[in-house]
């Protein structure tokens, strides 16, 4: 899709997006970047190296929120181990109206990451949070707080990437 496309064209890189932080943003997302980093690459994570289908990642994002400090680093750590897959990062004000009608929203949930495939069409999407982050009351778990759950994110970006690639191989 061309608005995917040009939106991606425009988006900042990982290190551009969060180099124009708050001081104290940098501090929660490098500390949210230690962990991502024990996010390994075996168990349900094992087969992003080996992914061959191109993708892309577009996450709508902003540094100020909490979400975005812990899901970010998460997410780039899922394009580190897939090599086809790329990674850019806009802000709600960029997404913009065509974003919100592309998806029937009347806000932009962050962060909202998008894969899309080689011709910028979405596959799927992540909003804000894991799954995992809700307790049994629909309440947000301490665990989600404290960051203990960005392989969760990372898991469930892998599985959007996963079914493009099944999807690939069956055409």
């Amino acid at each position: 899709m061309q608005y995917f496309k040009t939106l991606f064209a425009a988006a900042s890189t990982y290190h551009d997006f969060t180099a124009q932080a708050e001081e104290k943003d940098i501090e929660a997302l490098k500390q949210c970047e230690k962990l991502a980093k024990a996010i390994r690459n075996e168990g349900e994570m094992a087969r992003l190296p080996t992914l061959q289908t191109a993708c892309n990642i577009l996450v709508v994002a902003e540094m100020w929120c909490p979400d975005c400090h812990k899901n970010l680093p998460a997410i780039r750590r899922v394009t580190q181990l897939a090599p086809h897959v790329g990674l850019g990062i806009v802000t709600r004000e960029q997404a913009g109206e065509e974003f919100m009608a592309h998806f029937k929203l009347e806000k932009i949930s962050i962060p909202f990451a998008v894969v899309l495939d080689a011709d910028f069409t979405p596959l799927g999407q992540f909003i804000e949070r894991p799954k995992s982050a809700w307790d049994e009351e629909g309440k947000v778990k301490e665990s989600y707080r404290n960051a203990e759950l960005l392989a969760d994110t990372a898991q469930e970006i892998a599985a959007i990437l996963y079914r493009a690639e099944d999807a690939s191989r069956t055409v």
